[in-house]
């Protein structure tokens, strides 16, 4: 199954950050475009956000009842495509923060069950997981750097029909992908989930990176604009996320064989610790574009490295029946409930431009925090360690 289905999960990968590509960077600038000033885009991608609070493990609870994770997820990207619909009017503010909210909350259909179904198609192999996780990276760059374009020649307008094509390719590919059932090894003990925050690693974990998608709120609500502030080109904030996300395929590549070398607690740690150095280069030196490009490469680690110990760590504790609700867990509170706290906070830090030194300044605190619990983490998840 592995050899079959890789391409089109390659090209699954591919879509669903293409998509993310447009919508990550360029949806504030979208907003500023429609009138919204710096509290209202922080306020609704906080709203936005809370939906993936809520999403991941709604749909995960689906998938532990039908036991099939693809039709989920193809359920929730045709719903996802309709919620969309609603940025090509503008309505004003609270309608499209409803159209937007339901979009996210069916959006988070996708990628717990796609990584669930990524690990389940290449049998656990991180190495080549590493390898197609890399094509939603590359879906990523090139659509950054082409939204960087069209932003420079058609306005921030072109957000909504720029989307709404790689959608459909979302959606037609989804289709692609051969339907599988869930079930646990026999003999692997399950995780009891109502007492799994008084687990004291896992409550590590989570808390370290909770405060990680914390610290990355600026970046991702904030970036494009910041770069705007300080007098960059479309094309060239596009080029600098590109670079970021270049740096962030090599480390996918090359990310199994890390794994193999090194422990949880020396990865992340490490991986923390210079997302640290990067929010201060970002806040105190982003004026000059070459210390702006040098922090960009420390994308490797603090995303793609540290990412891919964040799902290796969610493979081994979790019973394979119930790896669909441990990846919900985790996009729910990390990058619901840490992307919806951090960007509130970034939207009231910011203050239209002049707080954002400030603002990047906090997100090397939140950091800071994420790496001290990283560093408390152990060095191997024994199973005598699970609930």
């Amino acid at each position: 199954m592995k050899l079959a289905t890789t391409p089109a999960l390659g090209l699954a990968y591919f879509a669903y950050f293409a998509v993310l590509g447009i919508f990550v960077p360029y949806l504030p600038m979208f907003l500023d475009g429609r009138g919204f000033n710096s509290h209202d885009i922080g306020l609704l991608l906080a709203i936005v956000t809370t939906s993936r609070i809520i999403g991941p493990s709604l749909w995960a609870m689906v998938v532990e009842r039908k036991g099939d994770p693809i039709s989920v997820m193809r359920f929730g990207a045709v719903l996802a495509s309709i919620g969309w619909l609603s940025s090509y009017v503008d309505f004003g503010y609270w309608p499209l923060v409803l159209g937007l909210g339901l979009f996210s909350l069916f959006w988070t259909a996708i990628l717990p069950q796609l990584e669930v179904s990524a690990f389940h198609y290449l049998n656990n192999d991180s190495s080549v997981y590493g390898r197609v996780r890399s094509f939603g990276s590359v879906g990523y760059i090139l659509v950054v750097m082409l939204g960087g374009l069209l932003l420079q020649h058609f306005g921030s307008e072109f957000l909504p029909w720029g989307a709404t094509v790689f959608l459909a390719l979302l959606l037609g590919t989804l289709f692609l992908l051969p339907s599988f059932t869930m079930k646990n090894t026999e003999g692997q003990q399950s995780i009891r989930f109502r007492t799994l925050f008084k687990h004291p690693v896992f409550l590590r974990f989570m808390t370290a990176t909770f405060l990680m998608q914390i610290s990355f709120a600026p970046f991702y609500g904030f970036f494009i604009l910041y770069c705007r502030d300080l007098g960059y080109s479309g094309v060239t904030s596009g080029m600098m996320i590109a670079l970021a996300v270049l740096a962030e395929i090599i480390a996918f590549f090359y990310a199994g064989k890390v794994l193999n070398r090194f422990s949880y607690r020396v990865l992340l740690t490490f991986c923390y610790g210079l997302t640290v150095l990067r929010w201060l280069i970002v806040a105190y030196l982003a004026q000059h574009w070459y210390w702006l490009a040098f922090s960009m490469l420390f994308h490797a680690a603090s995303f793609a490295l540290a990412h891919s110990c964040a799902m290796q760590f969610i493979q081994s504790f979790f019973a394979p029946a119930q790896r669909s609700r441990g990846q919900a867990l985790y996009a729910g509170v990390v990058y619901g409930g840490g992307g919806a706290i951090g960007a509130y906070c970034a939207g009231v830090l910011w203050a239209d431009g002049p707080g954002a030194t400030l603002t990047f300044v906090s997100a090397a605190v939140a950091a800071l925090g994420a790496t001290l619990m990283a560093f408390s983490l152990p060095n191997t998840l024994r199973q005598q360690q699970k609930l």
